[in-house]
């Protein structure tokens, strides 16, 4: 390596440290309103960074909250943090679609209400694989979970509020990424659920039940290695940051609310400019 490119490497390093620190940390607003007073949310997938993050939002929102995971031990880990006696937790397997129905009858008996207001499809897996070396054992545990888990929960829990009458939102999480031409079985299944999302809001919105998305770009949680109290600087987005668990949820609270009556099939990125003024 020459002293030319040397120099440019040190130069190149500095100036991202210098933001990194300029960066972080971040003032993210919390709402003080209470738009969810009274209803009561299904999180799936409420274990993970950013389930943990709307669940969270949902409760200071004055919403009562089930959330699922795949364990006992994440479960009993979520509730800890969520610490609140309006939040309850559940194991479910969201690749075992023969379980849903009884996995509705599981969050309705979760509080006295007996109700689920709106419904969050969270639960998403990832691949590392490059192209040419995808399993199909990859494929079909992110196709599975992703995508196939997301449209049969929420044929579950509509149908549950259509028999019950209830005009409720649906809110599902895919990916900046998916607006980008790739190859993964994680932002194909994230290109299905934006098809989804716009095909399930025709279907159901003649019921009061609205179906919309949200779409975190880079966010810093332990799937893309990052933990609580790590710098937030990255240089993949415009806005050179990583996305916060916690303004996802401040998102998700608006876009559950009556305040999205009328966004109806539609998706809210919340990426950075990742996949929306940037495209690699």
């Amino acid at each position: 390596m020459g002293i030319a490119s040397r120099i440019y490497r040190f130069l190149d390093f500095c100036f991202r440290k210098r933001n990194e620190k300029n960066i972080v940390p971040v003032n993210i607003p919390t709402q003080d309103t209470n738009l969810l007073n009274g209803k009561i949310a299904f999180i799936v997938g409420g274990t993970g960074g950013i389930g943990m993050g709307i669940a969270k939002a949902f409760l200071s929102a004055g919403a009562k909250v089930v959330i699922s995971g795949t364990r006992e031990e994440s479960i009993a880990v979520a509730m800890e943090k969520l610490a609140s006696d309006r939040a309850k937790g559940i194991v479910a397997n969201i690749t075992q679609v023969s379980e849903f129905d009884h996995i509705v009858s599981t969050v309705l008996e979760a509080f006295p209400e007996s109700r689920i207001d709106i419904l969050v499809n969270c639960a998403g897996v990832h691949g590392n694989e490059k192209f040419g070396e995808v399993s199909e054992e990859t494929w079909d545990a992110v196709l599975d979970t992703n995508l196939k888990g997301m449209f049969f929960m929420t044929q579950a829990v509509s149908n549950y509020m259509i028999q019950n009458k209830i005009k409720g939102h649906i809110l599902n999480v895919r990916s900046a990424g998916a607006l980008k031409p790739w190859y993964t079985p994680y932002e194909i299944s994230k290109s299905g659920v934006a098809s989804f999302t716009k095909g399930a809001a025709a279907e159901l919105i003649k019921h009061g039940i609205i179906v919309n998305a949200i779409g975190p770009g880079p966010v810093a949680t332990s799937m893309l290695g990052r933990n609580e109290g790590d710098s937030l600087y990255t240089d993949c987005v415009p806005s050179m940051r990583f996305a916060t668990p916690h303004e996802i949820g401040q998102i998700a609270v608006i876009m559950a609310s009556g305040m999205c009556d009328l966004v109806v099939g539609d998706t809210w990125y919340i990426s950075g400019g990742s996949g929306t003024i940037k495209y690699r």
